[in-house]
């Protein structure tokens, strides 16, 4: 039976794949939106990675450490850089696979009591919200709810393209 730290590794596993496969023939399109108002694949692909600011394996290993008893959240920052407007795929990539790297090591390093019994409290800055939160809420929420989210996105940009 798997243990819902091993849920949570075997989730950021299949969402990395996910990802790296949805951008797969984008090189000429990451830019593209399907509204002004919309995101771009780049856009979507940084935000994910940078929220909470400076990663979620951050978030983690701060809260594992004891040394993050409280976070703030920004919505709707796309997180491009000047350096990261200019990525191509293949950076794009190794970036993804990096984060992704980095947060299955996080949850690897972490015992199944820590999902619960580890609380912080959360800030969402841009929509004036205050919660304390497990460290399962905050993969439950970061992964089945933000990625996927995003994940959607991406794929209404594939069919709009018709990738």
């Amino acid at each position: 039976m798997a243990t819902g730290k091993q849920e949570h590794l075997e989730t950021v596993r299949s969402i990395k794949s996910e990802l790296i496969t949805m951008l797969e023939g984008m090189d000429y399109c990451l830019d593209w939106k399907l509204d002004e108002s919309e995101w771009s694949a780049r856009e979507l692909v940084y935000h994910i990675l940078e929220t909470p600011p400076g990663g979620a394996q951050n978030l983690i290993n701060g809260i594992l450490a004891g040394e993050v008893d409280e976070y703030e959240i920004w919505s709707d920052l796309t997180n491009i850089t000047p350096e990261r407007s200019v990525y191509d795929l293949p950076q794009i990539n190794a970036d993804i696979e990096g984060f992704f790297q980095s947060l299955d090591a996080s949850i690897s390093g972490m015992a199944d009591e820590d999902l619960e019994g580890k609380k912080v409290m959360m800030h969402q800055r841009t929509r004036a919200v205050a919660e304390e939160r497990t460290l399962n809420a905050i993969l439950e929420r970061t992964l089945n709810g933000h990625i996927r989210d995003h994940l959607t996105q991406i794929q209404a940009i594939r069919d709009a393209l018709a990738i």
